[in-house]
């Protein structure tokens, strides 16, 4: 672009104008980028400097399918970093209502006051998700533990970030604006982070589209303190807690529990509605056919995934040859009838949508989704799997070339 200009400078009788117009412009975009580097390379030079952080941070959330229900989460955090821990990169106490939870290294603890009950858990045993696994999670997300992050938004080539002067929340602030590459099927993915001029991080919003649908993510961090907390001081606290409180540790639920209804026993009847022909549908009208039936929702990613190769197993085989009908227990809410139709639209789901209530997906052991079973003409289970992926729809098409010819 610059040779261009050079070369329009050079050959034009605006010769001179544009000698003018042209520094400015170079003399901005250095000004820009010398203001990004220095914003996150005070930043995170001061982290790293820091053994402990604390502060208060009111999280928000909107999901994907929701239009005005965000989840709004006021917590206190307290972090010390430990740079060879493998969970999080230190300790974590997290304060939320009556919940606390809290990494000592080596368990997490989630501590219920209104019980006065202590659960612990094994996260190097794979039971982090008693943290990762709720939404919760989200107000650890301060850049504390995690400090060279922005500056591999910086080096990567792939993303734009874009730096303004503003006023945010009643106070100036200096923005940093990163937008992504698009990782389909994610688009528009950006993250735009707000510093006070004293290089601390007080704001970041975050905004990301999947089908037609956006998703926001909102932290505002106050009462900063930096230094003040060890780890003494956790585990005293926690000590004093465990004299009051009941403690036990979380035991796995038994994994023949979580299993779908194995292949031999009869399927469960079970009625729905059709939600594209507005009106029931049993399972007992196809009972004298092969009959694929897969639980989902559309909120769950391994679902849309699966959706895209049933969808081909219906263009694929017959209806006369094989039904396949999707199990769906919780997109029946008529707000949401229209964004339902769209992402139908969206998938190229060309086989029913049924709406089944909790009894059914009891009956059928729906512990995880997707699940799919497939129940041959006699009414008897010949194949049932939680989860999908590669390997999941390899084995269903080397199984229904077999059952149907």
């Amino acid at each position: 672009m610059y040779a261009h200009i050079k070369r329009l400078h050079e050959n034009s009788p605006m010769k001179n104008y544009l000698s003018c117009f042209l520094l400015p412009i170079i003399l901005l975009g250095c000004q820009k980028e010398k203001s990004t580097e220095r914003i996150v390379g005070k930043f995170e030079k001061e982290v790293g400097k820091l053994k402990s952080w604390e502060y208060d941070v009111n999280y928000r959330v909107k999901y994907f399918s929701s239009d005005d229900d965000t989840l709004i989460y006021d917590a206190k955090v307290r972090l010390i970093r430990h740079e060879t821990d493998t969970i999080f990169g230190g300790s974590v106490w997290i304060e939320n209502g009556n919940i606390d939870r809290y990494y000592d290294l080596e368990h997490i603890y989630k501590i219920n006051h209104n019980k006065r009950k202590i659960t612990k858990y094994f996260p190097h045993q794979g039971q982090d998700w008693a943290i990762n696994g709720n939404v919760i999670s989200g107000v650890l997300n301060s850049y504390f533990l995690k400090p060279n992050q922005l500056s591999e938004y910086v080096k990567d080539s792939t993303t734009r970030v874009t730096f303004t002067d503003t006023n945010f929340r009643d106070s100036k602030r200096d923005a940093l604006d990163f937008r992504f590459k698009d990782a389909m099927p994610f688009e528009k993915q950006r993250k735009t982070f707000f510093f006070n001029k004293g290089g601390e991080l007080k704001s970041v919003i975050r905004s990301i589209k999947f089908q037609n649908q956006w998703q926001y993510n909102e932290w505002h961090f106050s009462n900063e303190k930096y230094n003040e907390v060890t780890d003494v001081d956790l585990r005293l606290a926690f000590e004093n807690l465990k004299t009051e409180y009941e403690i036990e540790s979380y035991e796995e639920p038994d994994p023949k529990e979580m299993e779908p209804l194995s292949s031999g026993q009869k399927a469960p009847y079970f009625t729905g509605f059709h939600f594209q022909l507005k009106d029931s549908i049993g399972l007992k009208k196809f009972s004298d056919k092969y009959i694929l039936i897969d639980f989902w929702y559309k909120e769950c990613y391994p679902c849309i995934k699966a959706i895209a190769w049933l969808s081909k197993l219906r263009d694929r085989y017959s209806k006369e040859d094989l039904v396949i009908l999707g199990l769906n227990p919780y997109d029946n809410k008529l707000k949401d009838e229209e964004k339902l139709k769209e992402f139908i639209e969206i998938n190229n789901m060309n086989y029913p949508t049924v709406f089944v209530d909790s009894n059914v997906t009891t009956v059928y052991n729906i512990r995880a989704f997707p699940t799919c079973y497939i129940i041959d003409p006699e009414g008897n289970i010949l194949f049932s799997k939680v989860g999908f992926g590669d390997s999941v729809a390899k084995e269903v098409d080397s199984l229904l070339v077999q059952w149907i010819h």
